[in-house]
């Protein structure tokens, strides 16, 4: 056996593992087979230009079980909010959308590092963006390429809602023709990144993207987990939502396109652009917190520059209906 075909073996072996829900198969062996993909050559997300658009190939219009890399959420009327009692809730119709299984890697960041923060960029950013990006003298993300946080299945870290939407900018601008009429790649709408999280697949929701068990180490990466970082994206296949993505619960919190004050009634709609005093909200909880935010209703906000509280804030993408179609 050639020394390529021993690794496409051991890739597909470790891919298999990392896939499969097995009670045997405890938390600290999935780590080191999502570590060892991640030095072997991830398969399970798009890096390259022709990877996203042989994604984009298999959309499917079912929801279930997914048939790559995206995962379909139908069109419906959503309950959002509500969480705890006497808490506001409001009843939403969402466009159908397709929302990544994973938050985007540090292997899917790079290309835009490289392109998205040259001084000819400014057309992928927003106008604070932008603003914000050369006051800052900013030419990549904090703690780009440190160890503990630069292996190429790991979540991108240090993210900010400028440079997340500057991203999705970017690849909408290389996919472009590959999308589905009227469609972008963009953040997720607080109402969609919920509906995605908690919603089990009908009309009901679920208290977390699992079902209605506790959180464990099988199921998410959170402080118990002790990994001591993110994880490489993928490793608690028990915690899958109805939808099938993965680690809505846990690993990084999650930046969305919707400001956190219009939550619940304005949560289906998108914030164009924020002023650097303004806040933005994150979602679904982290490697560094407690299992009470590692929920579906879990939500906090912080001030859009947030440089002093990085190193669990990442983001993942939607296939939806583009800004200027919600308008």
């Amino acid at each position: 056996m050639t020394v390529l075909g021993f690794e496409e073996q051991l890739r597909a072996a470790l891919v298999e593992l990392l896939e499969r829900p097995d009670p045997a198969v405890l938390l600290p062996q999935r780590l080191e087979a999502g570590t060892a993909l991640g030095l072997l050559g991830d398969p399970r997300f798009p890096v390259e230009d022709a990877q996203w658009r042989d994604e984009l190939a298999r959309l499917s219009w079912s929801s279930g079980a997914p048939q790559g890399y995206f995962c379909y959420v139908p069109d419906g009327n959503y309950r959002i909010g509500g969480w705890e009692r006497g808490a506001r809730a409001a009843q939403l119709r969402l466009a159908g959308f397709w929302i990544a299984r994973y938050p985007i890697t540090v292997a899917q960041y790079a290309p835009f590092v490289a392109e998205g923060y040259g001084p000819k960029a400014e057309r992928w950013w927003t106008p604070e963006g932008w603003r914000w990006k050369r006051e800052r003298g900013r030419t990549r993300p904090w703690h780009w390429g440190e160890p503990g946080y630069n292996a190429p299945n790991q979540p991108v870290i240090g993210i900010t809602w400028y440079e997340a939407t500057a991203y999705c900018a970017w690849l909408t601008d290389r996919l472009r023709d590959a999308l589905p009429a009227g469609y972008a790649v963009r953040l997720p709408t607080e109402a969609e990144w919920e509906t995605a999280a908690s919603f089990d697949g009908s009309a009901r929701r679920r208290p977390y993207p699992w079902g209605p068990k506790a959180p464990t180490p099988e199921r998410a990466i959170y402080s118990a987990a002790t990994s001591g970082g993110p994880a490489p994206v993928g490793c608690c296949p028990a915690g899958a939502a109805a939808c099938g993505a993965l680690d809505m619960a846990g690993n990084v919190w999650e930046v969305c396109a919707s400001a956190y004050d219009a939550y619940p009634a304005g949560a289906h709609e998108a914030q164009k652009d924020f002023t650097q005093g303004e806040w933005v909200l994150w979602r679904g909880g982290s490697w560094l917190n407690n299992e009470t935010s590692v929920r579906c209703g879990a939500r906090v906000r912080y001030p859009i520059i947030v440089d002093w509280i990085d190193l669990n804030i990442g983001f993942r993408v939607v296939v939806a209906p583009s800004l200027a179609q919600m308008s």
